[in-house]
């Protein structure tokens, strides 16, 4: 009994040993990190990203076309605080997961997934007088002389990276990149992002309808699965339905011989929908979408 005891206690030494371990490894991690990030602000360098930062960013696309996805990389920690030298930088792109021998993944328009450049720190006029002068051309001593100031600009690069299928029978669709930029001089710091790409099918895009019928109204829902905005007329009975919307909601209308609105013309917004109240003329009847037209412009 003894003996069996021994081990329990043993066991769990060691099990809250390598618990402490383990812990004071990713503390020490972080201390690190933090020390690292803290000697690089004091030294002016900042290297940041939209897209990409020290803890790997997720960027998702659902309605992601087949081209070309694009990020940036950037010297600055805010609108204020802002690199004043050149950072050498080199981007990596990968294919992660299963299509890694399928596909590959290319940044700006080159055939490799390694890139190297310069993010360059630039200087230029402001006027923040109230004497109207453009001075987005002037030197630094005419900038200066004419009372200006000469401060240093945020300088943002954009890049892109491309999907290729190296496979004719792979059809993409669901497709996950990691991009990796690390600044190369004159201080390393590395910062990453996910891109997860899902392809839009063009064949589910439409314009719809939908009715909601409620005890004193019904309510007309149009809805734009488009990327693009899109024109669209719509007709009804106007002996059964009277629009509820006034003029200002849609571009255009039709009327009958008595007068009523029968039908109208209106834009809808990639992505988005517009709703029109309409009132029976018999309270009693019911409606539904086959009591309305709908096609585009």
């Amino acid at each position: 009994m003894q003996k069996y005891k021994k081990y329990i206690v043993l066991s769990l030494l060691i099990l809250v040993g390598g618990t402490i371990l383990i812990s004071g490894l990713s503390f020490a991690k972080y201390v690190s990190n933090s020390v690292w990030d803290y000697y690089l602000q004091s030294k002016g360098f900042y290297f940041s990203s939209d897209y990409l930062a020290e803890i790997p960013l997720q960027n998702v696309d659902n309605l992601w076309d087949g081209g070309s996805v694009n990020f940036n990389i950037k010297n600055n920690l805010n609108e204020n605080v802002i690199t004043t030298y050149d950072i050498g930088y080199q981007a990596e792109c990968s294919v992660v997961g299963d299509l890694t021998e399928d596909i590959d993944c290319y940044l700006n328009g080159t055939e490799s997934n390694i890139q190297e450049g310069v993010l360059s720190s630039f200087q230029t006029c402001i006027n923040n007088t109230l004497d109207e002068v453009d001075v987005s051309l002037f030197t630094k001593t005419e900038c200066e002389l004419g009372g200006y100031e000469w401060i240093h600009q945020i300088a943002v690069k954009d890049l892109h990276f491309d999907v290729v299928s190296q496979n004719e029978e792979i059809t993409l669709e669901d497709v996950l990149i990691n991009i990796k930029v690390t600044s190369t001089y004159p201080y390393k710091k590395t910062i990453s992002g996910d891109f997860i790409l899902h392809k839009r099918n063009v064949e589910e895009e439409k314009v719809t309808i939908n009715l909601r019928n409620y005890s004193n109204y019904d309510r007309l829902i149009i809805s734009n699965s488009y990327l693009d905005n899109k024109c669209v007329n719509i007709t009804w009975d106007p002996d059964k339905l009277v629009l509820g919307n006034d003029e200002t909601d849609f571009i255009s209308y039709l009327v009958d011989s008595n007068n009523y609105i029968s039908g109208i013309k209106l834009n809808i917004d990639g992505k988005e929908s517009k709703s029109y109240i309409f009132y029976k003329k018999d309270f009693n009847a019911m409606y539904n979408i086959n009591d309305f037209a709908i096609n585009e412009c």
